[in-house]
């Protein structure tokens, strides 16, 4: 099916009006909750990407601020802590978005509870857009709750709050961020083009936290991607200022609360993600209840919609082989104007070359891609890892879910899929390998990607269909929505190693 999304301006003193009844209608509601379900639990949701790419710019500019929080004279957002019915960090946002000078005005809020298993002295976020200069500025910072902000400073890509004492294990803060983004001119997937603007790991973020290392926090490399992410909710309002037919492609469904605003909830993911444009046609496909929504360039119709049916076919076939049903019930394929594909928890995107170059057939990167991207759905967004240090972990999985594809619904293509895909590059070299170990990007594929598939396909072999499929689908349920390791996924394939599957680790495995 083919829909155009289409974009009427409302006027304003209608748009007034609609508001007036909103918020009368809203305090109706809040004091009947309040008078008659006091005793009630609150459900609302509690207020976290994959990426995969086989080329990624990366530009790191390192900026250093510190600052005590009674020296701020640009204005806060009051931090208040709620009670959280889960122990995932909560994010909400109101972000009023002007398309036409590429700059976001952000008030976010985190919600945190201590999930590091001890007290802790300092609370460090990652923040990516900091990366790269004069896109991400700072105007003020606070915390309430159980503790107190001594000070903090923001260097790089991460942002340290010193406490006035420990966090206990169970302790919560309240932390509010007010700040401004300006994405660059082809930034990729934090930037903009005369098409699109892209917003991906565009916010300040709490990552994991390693017993032993502490705070999980890696440095942009040459190739790869460097961030690690624990599920979380996410609760997005979306202003869009001077907005003239904008449509709005996220992670999860965009609400409208009028014609210039939308809500968008995500719940247990991995990041919430966006991208606008006044020029997209909407394509969809809905199978068992998802809806898988194309957001592609004019033009490009009938490669956007065969992405899209790729995609959903992929949903329910990986729902099927790793033993996990597809988390969310939209799942959004965007057509970008910067190289290769990249994944993110609900929404990726691909290149418009591989839509421009499209042949009808499934021979072509288009599909492949199509269907690697839908599998981080699982492998990164379901199943997390370390990508800066065990990247194999989820791209070798999501390369060799191509061929599990293929072998369901092209098995006449598995052949040309090993020719075209792997022996063609002649791939070598350990799996395992670091983002840091290896600066050729070509070198970093054919190894961590294509060597990995070989080695899946040969691990395989050596166990047999039926234990090779029962233990992804044991790894998809025992790390589900958590961070696996390699030696966790390798203890759940291999419980009882013989001979030759120590010989076939030591071959690969560093």
């Amino acid at each position: 099916m083919m829909e155009r999304v289409i974009h009427c301006p409302m006027s304003k003193s209608f748009k007034k009006i609609v508001l007036r009844i909103v918020i009368i209608t809203a305090i109706l509601v809040l004091t009947y909750s309040l008078s008659g379900c006091s005793n009630l639990q609150n459900n609302s949701p509690t207020p976290v990407p994959t990426k995969t790419s086989e080329a990624v710019e990366t530009t790191v500019w390192t900026a250093t601020e510190t600052s005590k929080p009674s020296e701020s004279v640009t204005p806060t957002v009051e931090a208040t802590v709620e009670p959280l019915f889960s122990n995932r960090t909560a994010y909400q946002f109101e972000v009023d978005l002007d398309y036409n000078k590429h700059r976001l005005d952000v008030q976010q809020t985190i919600l945190y509870q201590n999930q590091t298993g001890q007290a802790v002295a300092e609370i460090k976020l990652v923040v990516p857009p900091n990366v790269k200069p004069r896109v991400f500025a700072l105007e003020s910072l606070s915390l309430t709750g159980d503790v107190n902000m001594m000070d903090y400073a923001l260097d790089g890509n991460t942002l340290a709050i010193r406490l006035d004492q420990l966090l206990s294990e169970s302790g919560s803060v309240s932390i509010a961020i007010v700040y401004t983004l300006t994405p660059r001119l082809q930034g990729g997937i934090l930037g903009y083009t005369a098409r699109q603007l892209n917003l991906s790991d565009w916010y300040p973020f709490i990552p994991p936290f390693d017993p032993d290392s502490g705070w999980i926090i890696h440095q942009p490399a040459e190739v790869g991607e460097y961030l690690v992410y624990d599920s979380a909710d996410f609760d997005l309002t979306l202003n869009l200022v001077n907005a003239t037919g904008l449509t709005v492609a996220a992670s999860a469904e965009a609400a409208p609360l009028d014609l210039d605003s939308y809500r968008i909830i995500q719940n247990n993911a991995r990041g919430i993600t966006l991208s606008v444009s006044d020029q997209y046609t909407l394509l969809t496909n809905t199978t068992n209840g998802i809806t898988v929504k194309g957001y592609i360039f004019k033009g490009d119709e009938v490669a956007g919609q065969a992405a899209v049916d790729y995609t959903a076919n992929a949903l329910q076939l990986y729902s099927e082989l790793f033993g996990l049903p597809y988390p969310h019930q939209t799942l959004s394929v965007v057509e970008s104007d910067f190289p290769d594909g990249m994944e993110f928890d609900g929404l990726y995107y691909l290149s418009d070359f591989y839509f421009k170059n499209y042949d009808g057939t499934f021979q072509n990167y288009l599909a492949l891609l199509a269907v690697h991207e839908t599998s981080h759905q699982w492998w990164f967004g379901v199943v997390g890892n370390d990508q800066a240090l065990e990247p194999w972990l989820d791209e070798s999985l999501a390369t060799y879910s191509e061929y599990l594809y293929i072998e369901r619904y092209y098995p006449e293509l598995t052949n040309w899929w090993w020719d075209y895909r792997v022996n063609y590059y002649k791939p070598a070299g350990m799996v395992n390998l670091t983002i840091y170990d290896q600066s050729d990007l070509r070198v970093y594929i054919n190894a961590v990607y294509l060597q990995g598939a070989v080695f899946l396909d040969q691990l395989r072999q050596a166990l047999g269909d039926d234990a090779f499929f029962a233990g992804l689908r044991t790894y998809t349920n025992t790390y589900n929505h958590q961070i696996a390791t390699w030696e966790e996924f390798m203890k759940i394939m291999t419980p009882d190693p013989s001979d030759t599957l120590y010989a076939l680790i030591q071959e690969y495995i560093k």
